[in-house]
Order: structure tokens, then sequence, then C-alpha cells
């Protein structure tokens, strides 16, 4: 049923994409958002009926764009048969030479076009000389063909696009002039011109996100978005800003339909896997990664992604194989592009592995790169429990309590007093040693935190007593009294007497004992009031000890010995 989904999933999204080349008009559409391939067929397909010389022409761009010259050639020479005087044509031959290398002779043409285009008028000729002139390198002529084309029409619209896209180019190569301001200045002028261009509309939000003013950007972009749902650049940067904003889900939707319609490149393919593995879409973008390592098995990027996710399907095996992979490609090449997070995850699936030891030094590496992954302490104190490492255990736990400035669950410092109380009852180790009363004492004041911070609990009694009477192991004292009295007070109402069985025995027999002890010290003293209410108290609990644990050896032992 999955595979079903799959297979109309993709006969939808491909119904789509031929609807969109095939539609009236879309060649040049597709052309400008920079759809080369569909918008090269789209052309190819309107030219079978008309003859368009503008057609020709952009058809013969795509194919100088990607390097096919003698195509880009033939298509150019097919200008001159249908319009022979059209500046076009020398446009075509600047074209040529600029992919030859000749820039000079490019420029030199171009001046020649752009007066034959001014001579005609041709605000659309005068429009196509800009980006082409600033392509072979004359970036401050560029803008006087777009000034004439607004001479002789003040409203059009493309020649203030044309210029905002330049200077685009112009902020990206110099960072710290004004370009990027006049970019805008442009686009707003043609939405001026045109409210609803959404290509101005697209690239003024591209400028928006550039500054962070994501707000209006994203206003911008909804707007494209209500006015045409298969916007391709608008898709893609909505998208990718859902992604910036944490808001995966709309991400994964606009990213997902982008690369449904859009020529995407291998980049954009790891951007959509990286949105599905953050929107909790592991089993999609586990079906995107595995054709593309079938093909590719040395994609590093790719090997990472898998990594990642299978570690989140649970493919732990998988990961660990993936992720071995990825850091042999990255070892062997650049390993300054290794990111805290491929530790962290490699640490991780060393651990699910079965090999603790090795994922400790992968998580201590991934903290070393990045402080804010603190949690990973946590996650390295456990590899130490499953190593009964316990000391090192705590000094983790410690670590992570820090960074936290003690902002960390009850059940950090359990674990803390638990790992401290386990290393002093080590009859190998410590038990006989003076770094006992040292561990009991700071696994006294783990509990005691427990259970400030988890009072209704009854585990930070129990365990609080447990130490407690570690210090006190004759129970002469009852230091662990007042303790066990709490966790019983919070056992007795529980309904599910089988579950807490061996907390409730263990809280009876200790006050059991410890009023037995009572008992015995009063009959020695001859107080016989205070033998018989000890003796009663002491045979109550060994009772409710036989009520839960009939066979109770203990209990029978005690109960005759007060008889």
């Amino acid at each position: 049923m999955k595979f079903i989904k799959t297979v109309f999933l993709l006969l939808i999204l491909l119904q789509a994409c031929n609807l969109l080349a095939q539609s009236p008009g879309n060649a040049v559409k597709l052309y400008e958002m920079k759809q080369y391939s569909r918008a090269k067929s789209a052309f190819l397909a309107d030219l079978k009926t008309r003859n368009s010389a503008s057609d020709w022409f952009k058809l013969g761009k795509i194919y100088s764009l990607q390097n096919q010259s003698d195509s880009a050639r033939l298509c150019f020479s097919k200008i001159a048969e249908t319009e022979p005087r059209s500046a076009l044509n020398i446009i075509a031959q600047a074209i040529s030479e600029l992919s030859s290398g000749n820039n000079t002779q490019a420029l030199t043409i171009l001046d020649k076009a752009q007066k034959t285009a001014a001579s005609a008028k041709d605000v659309n000729a005068l429009i196509e000389i800009a980006p082409i002139r600033y392509q072979a390198g004359d970036t401050a002529g560029w803008i006087n063909p777009l000034m004439l084309a607004s001479v002789f029409d003040s409203k059009n619209v493309k020649a203030y696009i044309t210029a905002g896209e330049i200077y685009c180019l112009l902020g990206d190569r110099f960072p710290h002039q004004p370009f990027i301001g006049l970019a805008s200045g442009r686009f707003e002028q043609a939405l001026y011109l045109d409210p609803g261009n959404i290509q101005a509309y697209t690239a003024q939000a591209e400028l928006f996100i550039l500054g962070r003013n994501y707000t209006e950007a994203g206003q911008y972009l909804s707007n494209v978005i209500l006015k045409d749902s298969n916007y391709i650049p608008a898709l893609k940067i909505y998208g990718e800003l859902s992604y910036t904003l944490g808001r995966y889900d709309k991400a994964s939707v606009l990213y997902g339909r982008y690369m449904a319609l859009a020529e995407h490149s291998e980049k954009d393919l790891s951007r959509y896997i990286n949105i599905l593995y953050f929107n909790n879409e592991y089993a999609k973008a586990i079906e995107l990664i595995s054709p593309v390592l079938a093909k590719e098995p040395s994609n590093a990027v790719m090997l990472r992604l898998k990594g990642y996710i299978s570690y989140e399907l649970g493919k732990y095996p998988e990961g660990l194989d993936a992720m071995r992979k990825f850091f042999e490609l990255r070892s062997a090449a650049d390993t300054s592009k290794i990111l805290p997070s491929d530790y962290e995850y490699m640490g991780k699936l060393f651990s699910r592995n079965g090999n603790d030891s090795v994922s400790i030094i992968f998580l201590k590496k991934a903290v070393e790169m990045d402080s804010t992954r603190n949690g990973l302490l946590e996650d390295i104190s456990k590899s130490y429990e499953k190593q009964k490492k316990y000391l090192q255990a705590v000094e983790f736990y410690s670590k992570f309590v820090t960074a936290r400035n003690g902002n960390v669950a009850p059940a950090i410092y359990f674990s803390i007093g638990k790992d401290l109380l386990i290393q002093a009852n080590d009859v190998t180790t410590t038990a006989d040693s003076l770094l006992r009363p040292v561990y009991l004492k700071r696994a006294d004041t783990a509990f005691r935190k427990v259970i400030e911070l988890s009072p209704g609990s009854h585990l930070g009694y129990l365990w609080h007593a447990r130490v407690m009477a570690a210090l006190d192991p004759e129970t002469t004292l009852g230091l662990a009294r007042a303790d066990y009295e709490q966790a019983l007070a919070l056992l007795e109402p529980k309904a599910d007497k089988v579950k807490y069985k061996n907390d409730l025995v263990e809280g009876y027999r200790y006050m059991g004992y410890y009023t037995y002890l009572q008992f015995e010290t009063a009959k020695a003293a001859h107080d016989e009031s205070s033998k018989e209410r000890a003796k009663t108290n002491s045979l109550n609990f060994w009772q409710k000890v036989l009520e839960l644990d009939p066979e109770n050896d203990k209990a029978k032992q005690a109960i005759n010995a007060l008889k």
C-alpha cells in the first residue's frame, strides 16, 4: 500500500510538471525561472508552430549556458532568417564571443547592438544587452541600455527587474557598497508599476531575507504563492526561509513542491533531505538517499544523512556502517568538514551497537567542538554506567549539572546518587576505604536534591534511606527511619501493590527491624510499656512483609523472636 501511494504521488507530480511545461506561454516563464531544460523543450515545441526571433534567441542562450556552442550558433542563425534587422542578431554574436572568452570583442559588438536597438527603440533588445555587458566585465556601463529602455517605455517592468538582478550580483562581489539597496529600489519600482509582479515580489523577498527581515520576506512570499502556487523560485526561497525559522512542517510542504516541479541540484536534494530529517520524515528521507548512494556510494553528504536518519529509524548497524564510510572519506579528504553532529551521531551509533568505550571518544569530541551540545554529557555518563565505571559517570553527570547551571531533571541527581551509592557499596574497591563515607555523603546530597525537586515521588526518600542505612549499618541510630516512613506513606496508597512490592517490603523490613531493636532495648531496661509498644509496632511491620511475601524467612524469624 505504501508503495502504491508513493507511485501515485509521483504520477501526480509528473503530471503537474508536464502541465507546467505544456501550457501556452510557459516557455518564457520557465526560462525566467531558470528551468532551462524544460524551457528548452517548451521553446522547441513552440518553434514548430511559430517562428519567433525572440524564442530562437532565448533557446540559443540556453544552449550557450549549457555549453552546447554548436546548438547555440544554430539557434542564433535562425534569428537572421526570422528577423534580419533585429538587434538580437548582433547580441547573439556577442554571446558567442563571450562564450569563447573574447570579452573585449563581445563588448565592441554590444556597442553596435546597443546603437541598433536604440535606433529602433527596441526595448526588449536593450534589456537583453545589459546582463551580457555585465558578464563581459562592464561593471559600470551595463546600466545604460536599461536607462534607454526606460526612456522608450517608462512602464517596462522588466528593465527594473533586470537592473535589480545585476545590482544583486554587484552586491555579492562588493558587499560593502550600497548595491543591495539599489537593487531593492529597482524591485520596488517594478512593483509600483506592476503591483502583482511575482518575479519582483520574490526578488525583494530574497533581499529581505539577506537583511534578516524574515517577517516581511514571509509576507511577500506568501503573496506570491497565493498568486501562483507553482512559482518555482518562491517555493524554494519560502521553503528555505521556513527551514531557517525552524518551521519544518511548512518547509517540507514548500520545498517538497519545489523539488517536484524544479530542475534541482544535488545541493537542493541534500537540503530537502535535511528538511525531512528535521521534520521527522525519516522514511521519506531514506527513500531519497538510497538511490543516490546506489549510484554514488562515496557521496559523503548522503552517507552523513543516511547515518543520521538510520539512527533515528533505529537501524543502528546500517547507520554505523554509513558513518564509518563517511569518516573514512572525510579523514582522507578534509577533516575540517567534519561537524560536531557527525561526532555526536557516530558516538550514539557506537553506543547503540554495544561499543560504549569508543562511543565516549566521539561524544567527547562533539562537546569539545561545540560546548552548546552539553546534553551529550548525559550520554557520556550513561555510556560509563553501562561499563560500570561509576565514578566517571558521576564526573560527567556533574559536568552536565554545571553546564546547565543546576537546571536539570531530578533524574540526573538521582543517577549521581545511585552511582555514588553503588561505588560506596562495592566491596572490591571502596567498602573498607576512607573514600566510602565521602561517596555516601555526596550521595546524601544528591538524593536530598531529588527530594527537593520531586517531593511527591517515593524514590528520592527510598534511595536517601539506603544511604542513611549505609551510614548506620547496625541501625542503632535509626538514621534511615524518617525517609523510610515517608517512602511508605507515599507507597501505601498506591493500588498496584505488585509493582511496588519490593520497595514496600524493604521499607517494612527496615521499620520492623528498627522497632525490634527498640523492643530489645526496652526489654533489657525492663521498660514494660516501651517494650510492648515496640513489640506491637514491630509485629505490625513484619506482618505486612508476610502479606506481600508469605515465604519471607526474615519476617518469620522476627515474629518468632517477638513471641
